[in-house]
């Protein structure tokens, strides 16, 4: 055996000593370098999204789409999930538990990659992702600018940081005119919601960001010269992008449908779910009802008590103009304050603090209400931002009840608490500094979303909004949309509604104008499977709270229960459920410790 060793050539001998090398590490290693493989190949491949992820040194690139580049594309996660599977091979008895659910969450990320781009298109799709794409992906590189002497930054971070700002927009023209041939099944409903946002684009880009060019560069410099042509250059092709989908989109057909089974395997596979559609439907339909049943005990109760529903049985209305904003950070700060009092969970003396900005105009089509951006995965930093777009009059927004503006105390406490505290804001924050590698980059929809649903009810069952309504029917009829949502989600999907069925059905289900409800049901067209996460998540939340209860007795409380929750990433309940009960043994600070929270 020896001698066939000292045979082979120096090429095999190393293959085979990578190997040997690569088949002596543990599996939990070996997963471990897969996924950080997979994560730094892909943010190469795709450096907006390496942005997005807060990872350095690509902010000043594109790729250059073409068909060659996908069909690779395709081959490296076939490849990758090639190389899971023969990792999986080598299970036995010993593997944990934790090393088995890291391979079915990387199985399901990969199988995500292959139909976004094999079953769902939406670069064959999307003729407006192109620029939308690179916009958002600006907006992003703007939210972060760093300011000189602020956290460490230096003027020479603020010229690098223009200085990718500026290289990314002279290179969009190209990269926007190649992804857009890659678009050869254009469809109606992207191109309405596409063009609809790139119609905000001028705004942003011509203010604020010009602004803070000017600021930060000097409006007399070469940089801010140069940028101001970067910018020009961007913006026609911007304009040429929606000038094409006006002109043809009338023509385009509706192909958001991708077939009931498909779908159902887009549960199974990718979110690992334990539901099929038609499961989803019924728990939609209890919810939708529940939601209906809870207005109609509101309504009684403010009959009884002479109580107007609206901005007057609400906690004041919120101020308009600039001071809104500082509103809303007194809410947060409420908030904060409401948890520690309430002992709702473990509030971590790192935790950042959020930003309170204005949506932008380009934003606001996809973004009607609320939102908000965690922490970037792979940044230091530790701030988020919330998104509020104001009302052009909060007296009439409360005259119509808008379920997509916030008007007043009860209404902002009960967004806020699903975005900042202790919603998305803290779950995810605590979910980017988890020490197992797989666990870190995995974002389950139906983990984050169930649990900010999940805490919209708790705190008004944790008196929250005291004697006041408006907070309690504007959770109400916010289950009602989650319910109406997750019913369109699967019917628009299979194909067995029609756009404007579903578009009926949700306008009559919810309080949104039929204007509105077309907006809505366009977004759940174009993003199969996303908003059902808030009714199978708070469902599957709820029945391990459950059993949590059975498992612990008196032992157990809310707030422990609350932050054993948060300890295992953001990863669907069919992989954090047993894995929490499992470790009910464990203190939960020694729980909280292994998962860095």
């Amino acid at each position: 055996m020896n001698c066939r060793w000292i045979a082979l050539s120096g090429g095999a001998l190393s293959l085979v000593l990578s190997w040997l090398a690569a088949a002596s590490e543990s599996p939990h290693q070996r997963l471990a370098d897969l996924a950080r493989e997979l994560t730094d190949t892909t943010a190469q491949l795709h450096p907006m999204l390496a942005t997005a992820l807060g990872m350095t040194g690509l902010d000043g690139k594109l790729e250059t789409p073409n068909e060659a580049a996908r069909t690779a594309e395709i081959a490296q996660i076939r490849a990758w999930r090639d190389k899971l599977r023969a990792i999986a091979a080598g299970f036995d008895a010993s593997t944990s538990l934790t090393d088995r659910d890291d391979a079915r969450l990387l199985a399901a990320q990969l199988t995500r990659q292959l139909n976004v781009r094999l079953l769902y298109q939406f670069d064959r799709k999307d003729y407006a992702a192109p620029a939308n794409g690179v916009v958002q992906a600006i907006f992003i590189q703007f939210l972060h600018l760093p300011v000189a002497g602020k956290e460490g930054a230096t003027e020479q971070d603020v010229a690098g940081a223009w200085r990718d700002i500026i290289a990314r927009l002279e290179k969009s023209p190209a990269y926007i005119a190649a992804a857009e041939r890659l678009v050869t099944t254009p469809g109606h409903l992207f191109g309405i919601v596409g063009s609809q946002e790139l119609g905000g684009v001028a705004e942003f880009m011509t203010g604020a960001l010009t602004d803070a060019a000017g600021s930060q560069l000097g409006a007399d410099s070469q940089p801010f010269a140069r940028f101001v042509r970067a910018r020009d250059a961007t913006l026609g092709a911007v304009a040429q992008a929606q000038a094409y989908i006006d002109s043809h989109v009338a023509s385009w057909p509706e192909n958001f449908a991708i077939g009931r089974q498909a779908y159902d395997q887009m549960l199974r596979d990718e979110q690992l779910l334990p539901f099929d559609s038609h499961d989803v439907e019924r728990m939609a339909e209890d919810e939708l009802a529940h939601g209906w049943a809870e207005e109609a005990w509101l309504a009684s109760l403010s009959q009884r008590d002479s109580i107007a529903f609206g901005a007057a049985s609400g906690g004041g209305m919120a101020p308009s103009g600039p001071p809104l904003i500082d509103y809303y950070r007194d809410r947060i700060a409420e908030l904060r304050k409401f948890v520690v009092d309430h002992d709702v969970v473990t509030i971590p003396g790192w935790l950042g603090s959020m930003e309170v900005v204005a949506t932008p105009s380009f934003l606001q089509p996809v973004l009607p209400g609320a939102s908000m951006n965690p922490p970037r995965l792979f940044s230091a930093s530790t701030t988020g931002f919330y998104f509020i777009t104001p009302p052009t009059s909060l007296d009439e927004a409360a005259a119509r009840l808008d379920m997509n503006q916030d008007f007043d105390r009860d209404r902002i406490l009960s967004t806020a608490a699903h975005e900042a505290m202790p919603g998305h804001f803290l779950q995810l924050s605590v979910a980017k500094r988890h020490p197992d590698f797989v666990r870190r980059i995995q974002d389950s929809g139906t983990f984050e979303e169930g649990w900010a649903f999940y805490g919209e009810e708790m705190f008004v069952r944790l008196g929250l909004y005291g004697s006041d309504l408006d907070g309690r029917l504007f959770t109400a009829r916010w289950e009602r949309v989650r319910g109406a949502r997750a019913i369109v989600d699967p019917k628009l999907a299979s194909g067995e509604w029609s756009y404007d069925q579903a578009v009926e059905f949700f306008a009559n289900q919810t309080n949104y104008s039929k204007a509105a409800a077309r907006a809505a049901v366009a977004g759940i067209a174009t993003s199969p499977g996303y908003v059902i996460a808030y009714t199978v998540g708070r469902q599957q939340l709820e029945l391990l709270l459950g059993q949590y209860q059975l498992k612990m007795g008196d032992h157990g409380s809310l707030h422990d229960f609350h932050d054993r929750l948060l300890c295992y990433g953001s990863v669907p309940f069919s992989i954090l459920a047993p894995e929490l009960l499992a470790d009910l043994d464990k203190p939960a600070s020694v729980v909280r410790a292994a998962a860095n929270y």
